[in-house]
């Protein structure tokens, strides 16, 4: 088969430029045959939109092009998007000295025809040139080529385009051009403009980028204008933005915010919460716990909520994610980690913490807590209440455990608004009771070696309990549980606490009682003085119990063991549970 010739060839490349450019009511072309100006074929001309006449009047620019026809029967450059065409460097010296030009290479083969084209402004002729004389090159430069969409439109666009960016550069050899920002030079950069033409929004300008249509312009501290920045092929430009929209599946709202990292390839991350990373474009997530177990349940529940829809909707625009790979190992993972989240949030255990913080054995803890409320323990527990002490560390988690028909509930039983505890009444009284602070009804030890501590849970629980003539005397006993942790654990906010639960019984107990036991709390925090003495010296009681206080905070051990030898052995025996023993023990 013989191969049309030469000049066949350019002219069926030429006029395949001409039928894109005729189809546009604002563009019309002027190309020379056989090559009879130097380095150029010819110009495009643009004029404003004005009713579809083109006259002096709305004429808006002339770009200079370069049209290369070539046979392409192997199909080496047909098919592709992108291609690498060498350039002679003659040509580009030629094209620096003017407003640079618009490079198209057409392939053919048969009726097949593609058009590639090179936006060449100034300063990318420039930096190619110089690139050339880098690598030693005396008679081509390989420059990257698109192929252009056979939409006049299109044309229009990337024409305009150069246009603009030939207007504000002149030629490779003004000052503007000549002082360009190089690479070495981007860290100094404070601000970058660029001019877009065409661009219906950012995302759309973004994917622009990559084409090399579009000159960026940066700005140094020392800059009173923008310059152009040197032009990089293979560049990859990314755009981050914050988006206030809500993300939802099915019904659920998960989201209400997320950055959206797109860049000029076309690829779109949205990032939904430092955990999650959504890649929009490959039907793919990318899933690393780094924050609290709060966030980190609510981004696996959208994971496999999303599974199960097989997609997802922005502000009601729905997403499909169809055959979300997911493997079987990981989906155990993230249903653990909503119930451990479910679970904590049940007791009242902090939810925002990180599960990284933790060892190895407090992770077996977790498992174990989790395991128990959903029932992996059933056979061990009665049906109603139970209490559980759950050990976290070396520390007490005190809980409530209600089961019901194999269902768990958890509770924290130190902390919980969920139940309470009272004090029964006597039969004639019309009421369920007189409501306790129910952190008191804990051992002493457990108390002692809480894993957290909420004072102030501690004194609501105070405040809202029924203190009258018939819880007195109980709450007076919870006031010596309350030193007694003191004891134990030496956290002083303990005798804050007794402290503040005596001054509500005063109205209820009797004077020497109150003062005992204050006294003794003064002797544990040092504040013991002459004064305190003199209080003592002036109790004059027969009730043996208040005597042997007296004699105890005194100091004087004889007198203290005469007395205590008097009780039963019973009250002996009681005694040496109470918090006024261990002074006793300390003469």
């Amino acid at each position: 088969m013989q191969m049309p010739s030469s000049t066949k060839t350019e002219q069926r490349a030429v006029n395949a430029l001409e039928a894109i450019i005729d189809e546009h009511s604002t563009m019309i072309h002027q190309f020379n045959g056989n090559d009879k100006e130097m380095s150029w074929d010819g110009y495009i001309w643009l004029y404003e939109k004005n009713n579809g006449v083109q006259s002096k009047s709305n004429f808006d620019g002339r770009v200079s092009v370069q049209i290369k026809g070539h046979n392409d029967p192997q199909h080496k450059f047909l098919n592709n998007k992108k291609i690498s065409y060498p350039v002679e460097l003659n040509d580009l010296k030629v094209y620096a000295t003017e407003k640079g030009v618009l490079y198209f290479l057409i392939f053919l083969d048969g009726n097949q025809r593609e058009i590639f084209y090179a936006s060449l402004y100034p300063s990318k002729i420039v930096d190619y040139l110089e690139a050339a004389q880098k690598k030693g090159n005396s008679g081509t430069y390989n420059i990257p080529f698109l192929k252009l969409e056979k939409n006049s439109q299109k044309l229009y666009i990337i024409a305009k385009q150069f246009d603009d960016e030939a207007k504000k550069q002149g030629s490779a050899y003004t000052p503007l051009v000549q002082d360009r920002i190089k690479s070495d030079d981007f860290d100094k950069i404070r601000s970058i403009t660029l001019t877009v033409v065409g661009a219906k929004d950012s995302y759309n300008a973004l994917l622009r980028l990559s084409s090399g249509d579009i000159c960026l312009y940066g700005k140094t501290d020392d800059d009173k204008y923008p310059r152009p920045m040197e032009w990089i092929d293979k560049s990859t430009f990314f755009m981050e933005e914050d988006v206030n929209q809500k993300i939802s599946v099915g019904e659920k709202v998960f989201y209400t915010q997320y950055k959206c990292i797109a860049d000029s390839n076309g690829s779109m991350v949205l990032v939904v919460s430092p955990n999650l990373k959504i890649q929009l474009t490959e039907n793919k997530f990318n899933f690393k716990i780094r924050t609290s177990l709060k966030e980190v349940s609510r981004d696996a529940q959208f994971l496999l909520e999303l599974k199960n829809a097989n997609s997802f909707a922005i502000e009601g625009h729905s997403f499909q994610y169809a055959n979300l790979n997911m493997p079987l190992v990981f989906e155990k993972q993230l249903r653990y980690i909503i119930d451990l989240f479910d679970t904590l949030k049940m007791i009242d255990f902090d939810v925002n913490i990180k599960l990284s913080d933790y060892t190895d054995k407090q992770q077996a803890q977790f498992v174990k807590l989790v395991n128990l409320r959903l029932g992996t323990y059933n056979s061990q527990l009665q049906d109603g209440m139970s209490k559980y002490i759950w050990k976290f560390g070396d520390k007490c988690v005190p809980l409530l455990i209600l089961k019901k028909d194999n269902e768990i509930e958890l509770a924290n039983s130190v902390y919980t608004n969920k139940y309470a505890v009272f004090l029964p009444c006597s039969e004639n009284e019309n009421k369920k009771g007189y409501r306790f602070p129910i952190f008191v009804y804990h051992d002493v030890d457990v108390l002692a070696n809480l894993y957290c501590y909420d004072y102030d849970a501690f004194r609501f629980q105070i405040d809202n309990a029924e203190i009258n003539e018939v819880t007195s005397g109980p709450l007076l006993e919870c006031v010596l549980i309350i030193i007694n942790v003191f004891d134990r654990n030496s956290d002083s906010h303990f005798l804050v606490l007794a402290e503040y639960l005596l001054h509500l019984l005063e109205p209820f107990i009797t004077e020497e009682l109150i003062l005992l036991n204050r006294l003794q709390i003064k002797k544990r925090i040092g504040e013991f003085n002459k004064d305190e003495l003199d209080l003592l010296n002036k109790i004059d009681s027969d009730e043996l119990h208040i005597i042997f206080g007296k004699y105890v905070l005194l100091g004087n051990k004889t007198k203290a063991q005469q007395y205590f030898e008097q009780f039963s052995e019973e009250d002996q025996s009681k005694y040496k549970s109470f918090p006024i023993y261990k002074l006793y023990g300390q003469l």
